[in-house]
């Protein structure tokens, strides 16, 4: 796995680790809402984030993790700590998306997600998300759990 700097920054612009192994990608579609769109009548730029962090939760269940269960019953919650992103291309109202969504990295303390919005096969945005783990009632940070560890090893 690269580290996060080694998947996010080159020259000041994301570049995306995509994996060889396509089996480690887990896809999911969205169809743009109209809410989705701004006056321009494209998709907000926040909406690829929302997209995302949907990819994230399809990405951890696809892998056996239930994430409700994971905080309900654990206490525990993975904050985005970091958020990169580029837009390549808009998306309109209507459009399906597949949003595809990978680990990159995985440390004692944090996991790097990365996606890929696409349409049609066109890269619309990619990204790259850093989240932590903590504990919700004490609010204060705790190791990569070894069950979520190995689910996204």
């Amino acid at each position: 796995m690269l580290s996060s700097a080694d998947a996010v920054v080159n020259r000041g612009r994301f570049v995306p680790h995509v994996p060889d192994d396509r089996t480690a990608v887990v896809r999911h579609r969205a169809r743009v809402g109209y809410v989705d769109t701004d006056k321009a009548g494209v998709v907000h730029h926040t909406v690829y984030l929302v997209w995302m962090e949907a990819g994230r939760i399809e990405y951890l269940r696809a892998r056996g993790v239930d994430y409700r269960r994971f905080e309900v019953e654990r206490g525990l919650a993975m904050p985005v700590v970091e958020a990169n992103l580029a837009y390549r291309s808009p998306a309109r109202f209507d459009d399906e998306v597949v949003i595809e969504t990978w680990v990159s990295s995985v440390t004692r303390a944090r996991i790097v997600f990365e996606a890929r919005v696409l349409r049609d096969g066109e890269v619309l945005c990619e990204g790259a998300i850093t989240t932590a783990v903590v504990h919700l009632a004490e609010a204060r940070p705790v190791s990569v759990p070894e069950e979520l560890r190995d689910a996204c090893s």
